[in-house]
C-alpha cells in the first residue's frame, strides 16, 4: 500500500471519527428535549395580544370583522376573548350591516359563535339599537340572542325593555321574553304598555 493511500485512510477515518464523535454527542446533549414526558409536554398554549383586528372573509368578501385592545388565543379551546371589542358585519355588497361595541367579546372557533358580554351595544344600519349584558349570534343568518337588562331601541319609533329577546340578523323582527315594558311613540304622543310573560 502506498503511502498516499494510507494517508488517505488515516484522514478518512478522523473524518468519520469526528463526525461519529459529533453525532453521539448531539444525541447525548438532546437526550432530555426528545424524551416524552406527561408533565411537561405542551397541550395548552395561550397567546396574548395587543391592538389586535379578526377577519372572516366569504368568496373574497370581508363577511365580519372583530377589533380589540386586547386578546387572548387558547389553542385548546380554540376560542379568542377580546377586551374593548368593536366589529362590523358585511353584507354581499360591501356594507355594514350590524356593528356592535362590548366590554367582552368571545370568539368560539369550533362553533363561530360570538358573545358579547359587559356594557354591549348592537346598532343596525337601519339606527336599531339593542343594549344588553350579554348578546350572543354566530352570523348574519342565525338569529341574535340578548339576555340581561335588555333595551330595544328602533328610530325613535319605540323603546322596550326586556329580560330577554332574539332578533333576526337584520334586526327587522324581534321576540321579547321575561318582564316587559314597551314605549310606542306615535304622532299623538307616548304609549305605554307593560307585559309580564
Amino acid at each position: 500500500m502506498t503511502n498516499k493511500k494510507k494517508i488517505y485512510i488515516i484522514l478518512f477515518s478522523v473524518i468519520f471519527l469526528i463526525c461519529l464523535f459529533g453525532f453521539l454527542w448531539s444525541f447525548t446533549v438532546t437526550k432530555e428535549l426528545r424524551k416524552p414526558d406527561g408533565k411537561n409536554s405542551v397541550k395548552k398554549q395561550v397567546v396574548t395580544v395587543t391592538n389586535l383586528i379578526l377577519t372572516e372573509t366569504k368568496e373574497g368578501k370581508i363577511y365580519w370583522e372583530l377589533y380589540a385592545s386586547k386578546g387572548s388565543y387558547d389553542s385548546k379551546a380554540g376560542d379568542v376573548i377580546l377586551q374593548n371589542a368593536t366589529g362590523n358585519f358585511y353584507n354581499d355588497n360591501n356594507e355594514v350591516v350590524l356593528s356592535f361595541e362590548s366590554d367582552v367579546g368571545t370568539y368560539f372557533e369550533n362553533t363561530k359563535k360570538i358573545v358579547l358580554k359587559g356594557h354591549t351595544l348592537v346598532v343596525a344600519h337601519d339606527g336599531s339599537a339593542i343594549r344588553a349584558d350579554e348578546i350572543a349570534f354566530t352570523g348574519q343568518e342565525d338569529d341574535i340572542v340578548a339576555r340581561g337588562n335588555v333595551i330595544v331601541n328602533r328610530n325613535d319609533d319605540f323603546i322596550s325593555t326586556a329580560d330577554e329577546a332574539r332578533f333576526n340578523s337584520e334586526l327587522t323582527f324581534f321576540e321579547i321574553k321575561g318582564k316587559t315594558e314597551t314605549n310606542v311613540y306615535t304622532k299623538e304622543g307616548l304609549k305605554t304598555q307593560e307585559l309580564i310573560n
